[in-house]
C-alpha cells in the first residue's frame, strides 16, 4: 500500500539497479557492454509510468479547481 502511496520509490529503487547494472556490464562483470542499454527499459518504462500518473493528476485538479472556480 505504501508503494501507491509514494510512487517515486520503484521508479527510483528500478533506476539504481538498472544503473548499476550497467556499471556491471561496462566493467565486463556481468558480460558484453553492448547489454547494458537493454536493462535501461525498465527504468524508462517506470518512468513514463510516474509521468503519465501526475499527468492525469495534473488533469483531475485543473478539473476540479475550474469546477470550484
Amino acid at each position: 500500500m505504501s508503494v501507491l502511496k509514494h510512487p517515486h520509490t520503484p521508479v527510483i529503487m528500478t533506476t539504481i539497479f538498472c544503473l548499476l547494472m550497467q556499471i556491471g556490464f561496462a566493467l565486463s562483470i556481468f558480460g558484453p557492454a553492448w547489454l547494458s542499454p537493454i536493462l535501461s527499459l525498465p527504468a524508462l518504462g517506470l518512468i513514463t509510468w510516474l509521468w503519465r500518473r501526475a499527468e492525469r493528476e495534473n488533469q483531475h485538479n485543473r478539473a476540479f479547481t475550474e469546477l470550484v472556480i
